[in-house]
């Protein structure tokens, strides 16, 4: 799940706009001073009214990123920093306009917050309980998965296989004995068409209709339960305090938060049928398209199969039969154009404009050979309003958000009196 979460953060991270894209900054970068600063994880980068970016959370981010994004903001410091104000400030602006609420994001974060650490504090409780794997447990497994083989001649490879699977299946085992030990507690209750599960000051419960429901609620009631028991537990043990755990909360909340924004943004947008037009007008040469061809290739293990199947198609039989004639359920036709990157829209307009029904055959690799069917011929040119009509609009759409959002993070920036602070502190960054 982490994976997941931090894969949307970066991709968040990079699509969020920055005031400090442009040259123009929206706070000045203080003169670095010139005494010898001891930094820190606690020294702050960035402060405004509940605004607060220090080191640490910097390098959380930075380690974040990709190889690329990495070799990128390691020159360029400061623009990694601004984009991670950005995602603060809109956070903060959609929690101080009512959005967040308006939206459903401050439950939807809640639920998330509780689901996130009652695992957590489940997988902790986990890891108290494993017991190592043994010798004896690594044998014994071994000569369930080989009868026939004998265990003294195990491999160390072998060994670390078979130690990491029962690894597994013992923090799978602890986890269960930690949900375990709380459901023997649970008092189950029904009442007129009402099942309520309790334990410990909590209570949830639900309707059913039939015996069927009854069985799935209480299945559901007994998920509901265990989240907010061991959510509590969590709290109570301080996880939700771990700085970790909170930076990484920021920035998935800050992901979902943008989505919010944008959506808020784009109501203000209005393209006219006149500015569409106008932008086609002036940028025709972007839209031209080169000559292309639709065509089918059907590639085949030998050169007999490969005139075989042209034969079929030169006889006149449809270019799908033949596909499976030959075991190729995965033909599809195919748009292809000149260029050198492309052995098949190379081999498509060798000879120039390929007509319809042409067909050729060539070898690509050792066994590999293909039968390219074309099926129509595309002139190229530059393509009509009405075919890009949509498209242009959706670009004008997207370059004025983009101008709104700078906008509205230059202002956001003022309201909250943001300020860069100790941004020596940034070299050596990688």
């Amino acid at each position: 799940m982490k994976r997941g979460i931090l894969l949307s953060v970066l991709f968040l991270l990079s699509a969020c706009g920055s005031p400090a894209s442009s040259s123009k900054s929206v706070s000045k970068t203080p003169e670095p001073s010139k005494s010898v600063r001891v930094c820190s994880p606690d020294t702050v980068l960035a402060e405004g009214k509940g605004i607060k970016v220090t080191l640490a959370d910097y390098r959380y981010v930075e380690g974040l990123l990709n190889e690329k994004s990495k070799r990128f903001f390691s020159s360029h410091p400061e623009s990694l920093l601004r984009r991670m104000i950005n995602r603060r400030l809109v956070i903060k602006y959609l929690e101080d306009s009512g959005l967040a609420e308006k939206y459903g994001l401050d439950k939807k974060m809640e639920n998330f917050k509780k689901s996130y650490l009652s695992r957590l504090y489940v997988s902790k409780e986990a890891e108290k309980r494993i017991k190592p794997v043994t010798e004896k447990e690594i044998v014994k497994r071994f000569k369930e998965l080989f009868p026939k083989k004998d265990p003294s001649k195990l491999s160390e490879g072998d060994k670390k296989f078979l130690r990491n699977e029962l690894e597994v299946k013992h923090y799978e085992s602890a986890v269960a004995s930690v949900y375990k030990d709380v459901e023997k507690k649970l008092r189950f209750k029904e009442k007129k068409g009402t099942l309520t599960v309790s334990c410990c000051g909590i209570e949830v419960s639900g309707k059913f209709r039939s015996e069927k429901d009854k069985k799935q609620l209480k299945e559901r009631l007994k998920g509901e339960f265990f989240k907010e028991y061991f959510y509590r537990k969590a709290i109570e043990a301080g996880l939700d305090k771990n700085p970790e755990f909170q930076r990484m909360f920021t920035e998935y909340f800050a992901g979902k938060a943008i989505d919010v924004f944008r959506k808020e943004l784009e109501k203000g947008i209005r393209v006219s049928p006149e500015e569409v037009r106008a932008f086609y007008e002036n940028n025709r040469n972007k839209f031209f398209m080169p000559d292309r061809a639709k065509a089918v290739v059907i590639l085949v293990d030998s050169k007999k199969k490969a005139k075989e199947a042209e034969e079929l198609l030169r006889k006149g039989r449809p270019w799908p039969e033949v596909a499976r004639r030959f075991a190729n359920f995965t033909a599809r036709p195919k748009v292809y154009y000149r260029d050198v990157k492309d052995p098949v829209g190379t081999l498509i307009f060798a000879e120039g404009k390929p007509e319809k029904g042409k067909i050729f055959v060539a070898q690509f690799g050792d066994k590999t050979y293909a039968v390219v069917y074309v099926l129509e011929y595309i002139p190229g040119g530059v393509l009509p309003f009405s075919k890009v009509k949509n498209y242009v609009e959706l670009v004008l759409k997207k370059r004025k958000l983009r101008e709104l959002e700078k906008k509205k993070l230059e202002e956001l920036w003022k309201k909250y009196g943001v300020k860069l602070e100790n941004i020596d502190c940034l070299k050596g960054s990688s």
